[in-house]
C-alpha cells in the first residue's frame, strides 16, 4: 500500500514539475443521458492528457421505485493543431450501480475548440466526439449496428501556472 501510494504522489510531482501548466475543468457532456463531470488535465506545448469523472442520479428503468446511479470516468489525450484548435483521443467508461455487469466501454476521436477568457486563466472549450461502443462490439457488429455514438461536451477550464512559470 505504501509503495502504491509514493509511486502515485511521485508520479504527480514529476507531471507537475514537467507540464506547461495544468488546469481543473468541470463540464457538462451530452449524449443520450447529460453527465455534469470534472476533471484535470495536463497539458505541455501541443500536447496533453487528462481526465475526469462524470456522475448522474436518475430513476430506474427496471424498477421505477428505485434509483440507478451512473458513473463516467475518461482519459483523454489532445494534440493541439493552432492555439485553441485540437484533436483528441478518448476513452470512457459508462457503469450503471446497481447493474455493473452492463459496463459500457467506449472509445473514439473528437476535436474541440477553446475560448480563451481573462488572459488565458479561465477558458470554455468545446468538444465533438465520435465513439465506438467497444465492449459491445461483437454484439453490435452481430447486428449489423456497430455506430459511432455523438458525444457533445462543454467545459470551464481553470488554468493553474505550473512550477516552472512563477
Amino acid at each position: 500500500m505504501r509503495k502504491t501510494l509514493f509511486i502515485l504522489i511521485s508520479t504527480a510531482f514529476v507531471s507537475t514539475l514537467l507540464a506547461g501548466y495544468f488546469s481543473f475543468s468541470i463540464g457538462f457532456a451530452v449524449s443520450g443521458t447529460a453527465f455534469p463531470y470534472v476533471g484535470i488535465y495536463y497539458k505541455m506545448e501541443n500536447f496533453g492528457v487528462g481526465g475526469s469523472l462524470g456522475f448522474v442520479v436518475g430513476p430506474d428503468e427496471k424498477n421505477p421505485s428505485h434509483w440507478v446511479y451512473i458513473f463516467s470516468p475518461s482519459v483523454e489525450v489532445e494534440y493541439i493543431v493552432k492555439e485553441n484548435f485540437s484533436i483528441i483521443w478518448n476513452t470512457k467508461a459508462i457503469v450503471v450501480f446497481p447493474y455493473q455487469s452492463e459496463q459500457l466501454y467506449l472509445t473514439g476521436v473528437g476535436v474541440g475548440y477553446s475560448f480563451p477568457i481573462w488572459k488565458g486563466s479561465l477558458g470554455i472549450k468545446l468538444d465533438a466526439d465520435l465513439i465506438l461502443p467497444i465492449s459491445a462490439g461483437k454484439k453490435a457488429w452481430d447486428r449489423g449496428k456497430l455506430a459511432p455514438i455523438p458525444f457533445v461536451e462543454a467545459m470551464y477550464e481553470f488554468k493553474i501556472t505550473s512550477l516552472n512559470n512563477p
